[in-house]
């Protein structure tokens, strides 16, 4: 039988058993897992009915993303806004590196648009959803943060309709030192406003220029959010495709106002519009836009109340989002044996985890989900999905290169995706699974930069 310590010396990040010891926490079950950071139920010790609550812990050591997550989220307190209740790091064996983790409140519910498809919902429950995370956005604002990535998937609607703001993974603040590199901030590309695809390409030879983003970028990404909620769809790109580089289309195309899709109360349809103005300053400032937003849902008419409910939208949602990847660069990579592939994968770490977490409930898994990669909030407990089973796992492409990824120039053999080097694998054709991430029908994974060998430690 092996030894309590044999054991702690081959634990991973992704794969603590149920008992696992993390400081004052200990693990009932995995919730999920993602990109950088796998999400565990647990419960303080030593304390008397301990309330269940969400850990989330770095799959990278000293992934500085979570101490910059932790910092935003001390700032900033309101209901619908995720609330930190601890943070410290954890040691994948006595000689190995600190993993960071923080600990956040479960909170239970859908992701905005998996709410959606489930019923049938009306202008005026739309309004008071958008003033509510309008609202979580102006609290962020005040404290000069920035969440970065407003989108459907990052909302979480209760059982009792109540939303939240979810995944400050990709937050910031005034004053906080950059942690990737690249023209724009972390973020999900149907989401850019106008005025950052506009710097992408006019700042697309400068690497060292990167865009600042501000908070009429979030609520560009808000409008964005309550389009696709209420039709179903996306708007067009919030500026000429051509002008990205990635689309090769010469065309733009008009967006349809979302009334002409769907039958909107004639206040939502209009706040919509405000907030995916082509002027930043048209739009309005949060509070402003949650104002808005309260007010039309008290004052609006009985058109406030037909049902609203799309038709198509995941089918639309996924169209869309292989439209607007981007490009792969670089040159046919070298074929790896499956063995030799394994065993990069697993020196990597990389297991990876849907950026999903999701409580247990009766739900279908799918529908039951909420924002792992961020989850952490004020109220109710924190969020997550069950855990999908991995046949049917597709690893989306992470938004930038993973800790310790080689960069580039990448060799001809490799692939710079996302400003990271990638091995395509011809023989794992979609879906890839846990063991590969996707990327435009093709299955790749990251060439790991082996780490340095100590030079300190004694004999």
């Amino acid at each position: 039988m092996p030894s309590w310590r044999s054991t702690l010396d081959t634990l991973s990040p992704e794969a603590l058993p149920d008992g696992t010891r993390l400081g004052p926490w200990q693990v009932e079950g995995r919730a999920g897992y993602g990109t950088y950071g796998a999400v565990y139920r647990v419960r303080r010790t030593r304390r008397i009915l301990p309330q269940l609550v969400a850990l989330k812990l770095a799959r990278y050591p000293n992934d500085l993303r979570f101490e910059r997550e932790a910092e935003l989220l001390t700032r900033i307190r309101h209901p619908s806004v995720p609330r930190l209740l601890g943070q410290g790091t954890w040691k994948a064996s006595p000689h190995g590196d600190m993993h960071p983790y923080v600990v956040m409140q479960w909170v239970e519910g859908l992701r905005l648009y998996d709410w959606a498809e489930e019923r049938p919902f009306t202008s005026r429950q739309a309004l008071r959803l958008l003033a509510q995370v309008a609202r979580a956005l102006e609290a962020t604002h005040a404290r000069q943060g920035l969440h970065r990535d407003v989108k459907g998937d990052n909302i979480l609607v209760s059982p009792e309709g109540k939303a939240f703001l979810m995944d400050f993974g990709c937050g910031t603040w005034a004053g906080a030192p950059p942690l990737t590199e690249g023209l724009l901030a972390p973020g999900t590309k149907p989401y850019r406003s106008p005025e950052a695809l506009r710097f992408q390409w006019e700042h697309r030879r400068e690497a060292h220029t990167p865009y600042r983003a501000t908070p009429e970028d979030d609520v560009y990404a808000l409008g964005v959010t309550a389009y696709r909620l209420c039709t179903g769809i996306y708007p067009p790109p919030a500026t000429d495709p051509s002008l990205v580089g990635d689309d090769a289309r010469e065309t733009l195309e008009v967006m349809r106002p979302p009334g002409q899709l769907k039958p909107l109360a004639p206040s939502l349809e209009s706040i919509i519009l405000r907030m995916l103005s082509e002027n930043s300053q048209d739009r309005g400032s949060a509070g402003e836009l949650a104002a808005a937003l309260e007010t039309a849902a008290a004052t609006a008419g009985p058109e406030a109340d037909k049902p609203l409910r799309p038709s198509g939208s995941r089918v639309a949602a996924e169209g869309i989002k292989r439209q607007t990847s981007e490009p792969r660069n670089g040159c046919l990579p070298i074929v790896l044996p499956p063995l030799a592939a394994w065993l990069i994968i697993l020196l990597a770490g990389n297991l990876n985890m849907a950026e999903h977490i999701a409580p247990p409930s009766s739900l279908e898994d799918r529908k039951a989900v909420s924002v792992a990669d961020a989850a952490v909030e004020d109220s109710p407990v924190s969020s997550v999905a069950h855990e999908p089973e991995p046949s049917g796992l597709t690893l989306e492409m992470p938004k930038e290169p993973l800790p310790r990824q080689s960069r580039p120039p990448c060799p001809t053999n490799q692939v710079n995706i996302r400003g990271g080097c990638w091995f395509e694998v011809p023989q794992a054709p979609p879906p890839c699974g846990e063991t590969y991430y996707e990327w435009k029908s093709s299955c790749y994974f990251p060439v790991i930069v082996p780490p340095r060998p100590r030079t300190s430690d004694q004999p």
